[in-house]
């Protein structure tokens, strides 16, 4: 039976590889590599950061994020980010700079939960709120024409490095992070995987994943992100039901003339894009990687949304308690989990179903069944089997 102890590389076998993959991005990746610094990451910041002589206040005019802002600020309902971020660039003007990188990340899953736990987090006294949730670098942003640098991402943390660099060093610091969510299932096209990339970079840092129920995260994305797109009378559990029927075909033929892995990242992944990601849904094949070079516990967490939903206030004290954060009062608390919840219902207000049709969840709950299985023996806990599944998305 195969588990996360069974799963994890060794500390040699970690070093091993990081070492092989630092050197590929000096070759490959001189965008990346010519930023990092050569001695390391200041180590008496809990935030992975360094001095650099350089200065870059006068860059913002050609950051990524800076023109992009009308798809990334629907993340955040403070009106004043945009300002605040193109302020972060005249935050230091003089060298030397200090620049950071984050100290957690939230990588995944879309329909999971991820906005509403990343907003509680960030609430936390400790934690410094980044220019946006989620840039997409390491999975995506980088690899478009004319995307985001290394750089562009970097001055998401500005303001955060700002922070950092007022204060005098000591065992309690504040820390920044993010919450993109395609960073846990969109590979890349490098020679190195995602997760490879991300570890070469940021080997200390801490990583988030919330999982729910698999079947009914299919619904919440196509609510969420098909509907809203679809003529009103074609959202519906017949509609679904024809759109989740046709995925779950594809990817099993996929599946009888490759690996899982080629149909989930590789050339056999072009036959499952039908409008529903389930794939999405196999969470033991998306977490493994990760596994192997984070070892659960220690630098990765991994929580069940329906346990979160249901018992928020012990889910953060976990949460914060992972990241190493200082332990905050009852009143504190109770504001953070009193925070109006986010993307439960954003887009959905005008559909007119919240339930799938029985023969659909008996048709993904079987689908799903082997991988929430694999995951239970993973995690090394029963509740990933979801045997008991919600009917409302």
């Amino acid at each position: 039976m195969e588990t996360s102890a069974s799963v994890t590389y060794s500390d040699e076998e970690r070093t091993a590889l990081w070492k092989t993959v630092k050197l590929y991005v000096k070759d490959r990746l001189p965008q990346i590599s010519s930023l990092l610094p050569d001695s390391g990451y200041d180590e008496s910041r809990k935030n992975p950061c360094w001095w650099t002589n350089r200065t870059f206040y006068d860059k913002f005019s050609t950051n990524y994020y800076a023109s992009h802002l009308r798809q990334v600020y629907h993340f955040h309902e403070d009106g004043n980010r945009l300002d605040k971020f193109l302020r972060s660039f005249l935050l230091q003007t003089e060298a030397p700079t200090l620049l950071c990188l984050p100290y957690f990340l939230i990588i995944g899953l879309p329909k999971c939960g991820t906005t509403d736990l990343f907003r509680r987090i960030v609430s936390h006294p400790q934690v410094i709120r980044p220019a946006i949730k989620g840039g997409h670098w390491w999975s995506r942003k980088r690899h478009e024409n004319n995307g985001a640098t290394f750089l562009d991402y970097l001055f998401l943390f500005n303001e955060a490095a700002s922070t950092v660099r007022r204060e005098i060093p000591a065992e309690n610091q504040k820390v920044t992070g993010e919450g993109s969510t395609s960073t846990l299932f969109d590979m890349g096209n490098d020679s190195i995987s995602t997760v490879e990339l991300v570890y070469s970079v940021l080997p200390r840092s801490k990583l988030i994943v919330i999982l729910r129920d698999p079947t009914s995260r299919l619904l919440s994305e196509y609510l969420y992100f098909v509907c809203p797109y679809s003529h009103s009378t074609n959202c519906s559990a017949d509609d679904f039901h024809r759109r989740a029927k046709r995925a779950v075909d594809a990817f099993r033929s996929c599946l009888s003339t490759t690996s899982v892995a080629q149909c989930l990242h590789g050339s056999g992944s072009n036959c499952c894009n039908t409008g529903l990601r389930v794939k999405l849904g196999l969470y033991h094949e998306l977490l493994r990687p990760w596994i192997k070079l984070y070892p659960l516990g220690r630098q990765l967490l991994v929580i069940r949304m329906e346990d979160y939903s249901s018992n928020m206030r012990t889910k953060l004290k976990e949460t914060f308690n992972f990241l190493d954060l200082d332990p905050i009062d009852g009143e504190t608390l109770s504001r953070i989990v009193a925070i109006p919840r986010r993307n439960s219902a954003s887009r959905k207000e005008e559909v007119r179903f919240s339930s799938m049709l029985p023969k659909t969840r008996d048709m993904l709950n079987a689908f799903y069944r082997p991988y929430n299985e694999r995951l239970a023996n993973l995690l090394q806990d029963d509740g990933y089997l979801w045997t008991t599944s919600p009917e409302s998305a």
